[in-house]
């Protein structure tokens, strides 16, 4: 059995790659600061044969109960951006262990980006 599978009274409880991945991705979306996203199509390309898991923009390894992340956002322009990689590394975080019981050892956040508005006349 799965360390992401759970064994109740009334049978197996399994969380999908994808729902966790999701779970992430919407926890980096609510940062404010945080625009989008970033994924990286040759990274996908070459995460289908390995072990780990990539799901628009976010990079998953699983082993032994613990959940490793990593992501790539598009920072909007003026943030502090340690201090927006922390909040978005501790939102994650939260969001995984509390919504799935897993551990999360690792949130990496690659800043791929800066979004600045363009002012139009």
């Amino acid at each position: 059995m799965n360390e992401k599978d759970k064994k109740t009274d009334l049978g197996t409880l399994k969380i999908n790659n994808e729902v966790i991945a999701s779970i992430a991705r919407n926890a980096a979306l609510q940062v404010d600061g945080v625009e989008e996203l970033k994924s990286n199509p040759i990274k996908m390309i070459i995460d289908l044969f390995s072990k780990g898991y990539n799901n628009k923009g976010i990079n998953l390894d699983i082993l032994e109960g613990e959940v490793k992340v990593g992501l790539t956002i598009i920072v909007k322009y003026g943030m502090t951006i340690p201090d927006l990689a922390n909040v978005v590394q501790e939102n994650i975080r939260t969001a995984i262990e509390e919504m799935t019981g897993l551990t999360v050892s690792e949130v990496n956040v690659n800043i791929g980006d800066i979004h600045s508005e363009e002012t139009t006349e």
